[in-house]
């Protein structure tokens, strides 16, 4: 599945502005360029992950768009399955995903960000399926006939 630049701001509640930023600053997202840029899932959950970072450590954009970068690149195309069980680790060199068992002392003695994946995904479905709308079947304007077959 594929979103589309406006499905992202709305998960995420990203201002426009913001995002043409953010679109300036980091390359993995000036990628997105073009007439209905779409965006796949892992790149959702890194922009989440982005989003996390800058809004609630208040990092700023610029001091880690190299990070992001390699994270962008760590979830591009990975389903959020498979996203679920990781964490986002940006640290001051590079950033990248790590399985739950793979989060070890050296990571965490880097001095790096360290974003679980599986609250932001469990979110991120939950917005989606609270948007479908309910589409129940309407009923028919002029009732069922029976039309008489004509032999051939």
């Amino acid at each position: 599945m594929r979103y589309t630049q406006g499905q992202v701001r709305d998960l995420l509640s990203i201002p426009i502005e913001t995002f043409r930023t953010w679109r300036e600053v980091i390359p993995a997202l000036a990628e997105h360029r073009g007439h209905g840029p779409t965006f796949l899932p892992g790149d959702v959950v890194a922009l989440a992950v982005m989003t996390h970072i800058i809004r609630a450590l208040g990092v700023r954009v610029s001091t880690v768009r190299e990070q992001l970068g390699d994270l962008f690149e760590s979830c591009k195309n990975l389903s959020w399955l498979a996203l679920e069980p990781c964490f986002a680790v940006v640290g001051p060199t590079s950033g990248r995903l790590v399985l739950v068992g793979e989060l070890d002392r050296a990571v965490l003695d880097s001095g790096a960000f360290v974003v679980p994946c599986r609250p932001i995904v469990t979110r991120l479905r939950t917005q989606l399926l609270e948007a479908q709308p309910e589409t129940v079947q309407g009923q028919l304007h002029f009732p069922p006939q029976a039309v008489a077959a004509t032999g051939r």
